[in-house]
Order: structure tokens, then sequence, then C-alpha cells
């Protein structure tokens, strides 16, 4: 028997790579204030990350399976 999948995956993976920016100065003087302000500015980092390197899988979940039966 065959029979067509559609399946839904949900992966958390982490992702580990290097990037340059041009950061405030308060950033300097403020440390605590980074991770902030990137999350807050993800346009100064997003398209330097390669979804096809540097990754981790941590977890991953088959979360719905549709099932049709081929001819």
């Amino acid at each position: 028997m065959t029979a067509h999948l559609a399946l839904t995956v949900s992966e958390e993976v982490t992702y580990e790579f290097t990037v340059e920016v041009q950061l405030p100065a308060y950033i300097v003087n403020n440390p605590n204030a980074l991770r902030d302000y990137l999350a807050d500015n993800e346009d100064l980092w997003l398209d330097d990350l390669d979804p096809l390197s540097g990754v981790t899988i941590n977890e991953r979940s088959l979360d719905d399976v549709e099932l049709t039966l081929a001819a």
C-alpha cells in the first residue's frame, strides 16, 4: 500500500553564527542592553542567519498527519 501523507512538524533549533553590526554608543556602556537591542532590531543580523549551516536541532515533534490513500 502506498499512502500520501501531509505532515506538520515543529522544531526548536539553535543557530550559532557570527555577524558584524553597528551599535549605538549607549550599548557599549550598557552591555546588559545588547540582547534586548538586537531582539528589537532583527534587521541588523537576520540576513546573516543561514538556516542550513550552524544549526542544532534541540527538539522535534510530529504535530499532525493527514492520510490520503493513493490510487
